[in-house]
C-alpha cells in the first residue's frame, strides 16, 4: 500500500505522456487543405502558393481538396467531420463567418480557430472599358436604369460587399447578378451583359493589359503602388474599403503544439520569395501576412461587423 502514490505518480505520466508524444510526431501523414471554392478561383491559388513552402517546412504534403457548396457549408461541415489533429486545415475567408452566421452548420464563431492570414487583397471597382468614364456618370445613370453588378453566390461576402458599395456611392437602382467564379464575371463585364463588379487585381489583371475593362476606384484607404493612376473610392466619393481577407483556419480543439506549427511553417513559408512575388502581382506587400493573434483579432472584428450588416440584409438565420 505504501507503493500506491508511486504507482500513480507512474501512471499519470504514462497518461499524460500519449498524447505529448503523438503531438511531437505531427505530421503523421498528408495534411488536406480544404478549399470551399471551385479550383482555378483566387482562394484556390491563394492556397497552392500558401502551402509550396509550408509543407517543405513540415515535412509532409499538402493536398489542396475542393468542397463547394453554401458558400462554406459544405466546406465547414466537411473540416468538422474530421479528426482535430491539424491533419485538416482550411481555407478562413468573410464567406465563413457569414455561413456561421446564417445557421447552416452547427458551428459557432468559437469552433474556429484562425491560424494565419495571407492576403489582404483590395477589392477594385471594375467596369467595361468605354461603359463609364467615372463613378459620378456611373451613378447618373442608376437613376434612370438598374445597374448589374456581378458578383460570387447570393448571401455571400461579395453580395454583402456589393450592397455596401451600392450604398456607400449612391447608386440608386441595381441588380446582383451572381456567377460561378471570377473568370465569368469579368467576361461578363468585357461583354457588357453586366455593368460592375467587385474584383481583385490578379482576377482583372489580363482584361487590363487587354484594354476590355477598366478600373473606376480601387476600395482603399491610399492608392495602390500598383495602380497609382487608379483613385481610391474615398476620393470618388465612396467611402467604403473593401477587400477580400484569406487566411487559413483550424477546428476548436486541435492542440496547441500542432496549432503552434501549423502557425510557424505557414508564417515562414509566406515570407519566403515565391509568396512574397505571388502577393506582389497582386498589389500586396508582406504585411498582408499575420500570425494568429492579429489574425484571431481581425475575425472577431469582421464577425462583429457582419453581424450588424447581417440584421439590416435579413441574411442571418431567423429564430424561431
Amino acid at each position: 500500500m505504501k507503493n500506491l502514490p508511486i504507482l500513480a505518480t507512474a501512471l499519470s505520466a504514462l497518461l499524460f505522456a500519449a498524447p505529448t508524444q503523438a503531438q511531437s510526431n505531427f505530421p503523421s501523414q498528408d495534411i488536406e487543405v480544404i478549399n470551399n471554392s471551385k479550383p482555378g478561383g483566387g482562394t484556390d491559388i491563394f492556397l497552392r502558393f500558401a502551402t509550396a513552402e509550408a509543407s517543405k517546412i513540415l515535412g509532409a504534403k499538402m493536398l489542396v481538396i475542393s468542397k463547394t457548396g453554401g458558400v462554406a457549408t459544405n466546406a465547414l461541415k466537411y473540416v468538422a467531420s474530421k479528426p482535430r489533429d491539424g491533419h485538416t486545415v482550411f481555407s478562413l475567408l468573410p464567406g465563413h463567418l457569414l455561413t456561421i452566421m446564417r445557421g447552416t452548420t452547427d458551428l459557432t464563431i468559437d469552433d474556429i480557430v484562425p491560424v494565419v492570414r495571407g492576403t489582404i487583397d483590395p477589392e477594385l471597382f471594375v467596369v467595361k472599358a468605354d461603359a463609364f468614364n467615372s463613378v459620378k456618370e456611373l451613378v447618373a445613370t442608376s437613376k434612370t436604369r438598374s445597374i448589374k453588378i456581378g458578383g460570387t453566390k447570393v448571401g455571400g461576402n461579395a453580395h454583402v460587399a456589393s450592397i455596401i458599395l451600392a450604398r456607400k456611392a449612391g447608386i440608386e437602382k441595381y441588380t446582383y447578378v451572381p456567377f460561378r467564379k471570377s473568370g465569368e464575371i469579368v467576361l461578363n463585364i468585357a461583354s457588357g451583359r453586366i455593368d460592375a463588379a467587385l474584383l481583385n487585381f490578379d482576377e482583372v489583371v489580363s482584361q487590363l493589359k487587354s484594354g476590355s475593362v477598366k478600373i473606376l476606384a480601387s476600395m482603399t484607404p491610399k492608392r495602390l503602388s500598383a495602380l497609382p493612376d487608379v483613385p481610391t473610392g474615398h476620393e470618388v466619393g465612396i467611402p467604403y474599403n473593401a477587400a477580400v481577407i484569406r487566411g487559413i483556419g483550424v477546428m476548436k480543439g486541435t492542440p496547441e503544439p500542432v496549432i503552434a506549427a501549423l502557425e510557424k511553417a505557414f508564417t515562414e513559408g509566406m515570407n519566403k520569395p515565391s509568396y512574397l512575388k505571388y502577393l506582389n502581382g497582386a498589389g500586396q506587400s508582406a504585411s498582408s501576412i499575420a500570425g494568429r493573434a492579429e489574425w484571431t483579432a481581425q475575425i472577431k472584428e469582421m464577425y462583429a461587423n457582419f453581424q450588424e450588416i447581417g440584421e439590416e440584409l435579413e441574411l442571418l438565420k431567423k429564430k424561431k
